[in-house]
């Protein structure tokens, strides 16, 4: 029993190095920021036009810019260099903080 126990977990390390590996997981993620802390956020940059970089939930690289209110619950970034917009939701954000 404890030759199958020790294989299994062996299998089980091995199995999970590799899929790390192929994989590349990033864990540098930042966590799940709460949405009163997002919407904080989001009304002092909006106040006081700060920059900011913004870290979505879809993965996708982080964007720094400036932040503009749409409509109600909607948002723009739009970079420095004013090349680069994206509209978003805060459900769609991960996490937030000035530039």
């Amino acid at each position: 029993m404890q030759n199958k126990q020790s294989y299994l977990s062996e299998l089980t390390k091995t199995v999970r190095d590799n899929y790390s590996r192929f994989f590349e997981l990033n864990n540098s993620q930042v966590k799940q920021m709460p949405t009163f802390q997002l919407n904080l956020f989001i009304e002092k940059a909006l106040v006081n036009n700060f920059p900011v970089i913004v870290q979505f939930n879809d993965q996708t690289p982080d964007t720094a810019g400036y932040l503009k209110q749409i409509a109600k619950g909607r948002f723009l970034i739009t970079s420095a260099d004013k090349r680069f917009h994206r509209l978003f939701s805060v459900s769609e954000l991960q996490a937030i903080k000035k530039f």
